[in-house]
């Protein structure tokens, strides 16, 4: 078995063959190439192509966890999606892909902090769906209470590399834009209140 130190190189550095020889050694990603996706979100294709395009998106010098929470935030889709014929559904994919990812990285024997960190962004990491604001200015106490979390800025660079891979989606960029703008408006709240 590869250590996840040995993985994490293949996702940071992405030389030709790595998506390969990471699902040699996460066996769980195999699936996600025969896992379809709905082409009016998801042009890129199947949960795979996403996949590889997300840890693809994550920038150069990003923190390690980032590689993991791309790699791993649609994990659960295989056991999710649902094709009637009319539509392709993945409901519930983030809590599944979150108990998934937490096995794959204590078998991977990942350091429980970081194993956190990673499995709570991928339980998260559609958090945006279900509150489906506007504007930053429709924000209840409680959504503000988890945008004001410290891991939210980590949920965000996940968020962001989530929607860069999802080629041809209508709205694109503009719920990260959306809840970056959020958090500084929290974050600016929190330092008016402190100064009082």
């Amino acid at each position: 078995m590869k250590s996840f130190e040995s993985i994490e190189a293949e996702l940071r550095e992405s030389n030709p063959g790595w998506w390969d020889r990471v699902v040699q050694a996460i066996p769980e990603l195999a699936e996600l190439g025969s896992t379809p996706q709905p082409v009016q979100y998801h042009a890129e294709g199947d949960v795979a192509n996403h996949t590889r395009l997300a840890v693809e998106a994550c920038p150069p010098d990003c923190e390690p966890d980032l590689l993991w929470a791309s790699l791993l935030h649609d994990v659960g889709k295989p056991l999710t999606t649902k094709d009637d014929g009319e539509r392709i559904t993945a409901h519930g994919h983030h809590a599944v892909g979150a108990e998934i990812a937490e096995r794959i990285l204590k078998r991977l024997k990942m350091n429980p902090e970081r194993r956190e960190l990673i499995v709570w962004a991928i339980r998260h990491h559609t958090f945006h769906l279900s509150w489906n604001l506007t504007a930053p200015e429709q924000a209840s106490r409680r959504h503000k209470r988890f945008v004001a979390d410290p891991r939210f800025p980590f949920l965000l660079a996940l968020l962001r590399v989530d929607s860069l891979a999802s080629r041809g989606h209508p709205r694109g960029m503009e719920a990260y834009e959306l809840y970056k703008q959020l958090r500084e408006m929290v974050i600016a709240e929190e330092e008016i209140t402190k100064a009082k």
